[in-house]
């Protein structure tokens, strides 16, 4: 079987199954695939932690993050 064929049958999945699929595939690679950073991402993590260690109070509590990721952009 193909990658291409793998693809065409996981999108023919409704998309609550995909994600199932996705999960199963990430579960399955091995600790630390696909986690290179670049310079500069590493730079701009480096920098928000240093914010982050400077205000630490400044930063969202789990409830708050997911309560403001539920409210639409721009409301």
């Amino acid at each position: 079987m193909t990658i291409e064929q793998v693809l065409k049958d996981v999108s023919a999945l409704p998309p609550s199954d995909q994600l199932r699929v996705v999960q199963a595939i990430w579960d399955r690679l091995p600790e630390g695939v696909g986690f290179e950073l670049s310079a500069a991402q590493q730079a701009e993590l480096n920098r928000r932690w240093a914010e982050y260690q400077a205000n630490p109070s400044s930063d969202l509590t789990e409830e708050e993050f997911r309560e403001r990721i539920r409210i639409p952009r721009g409301q």
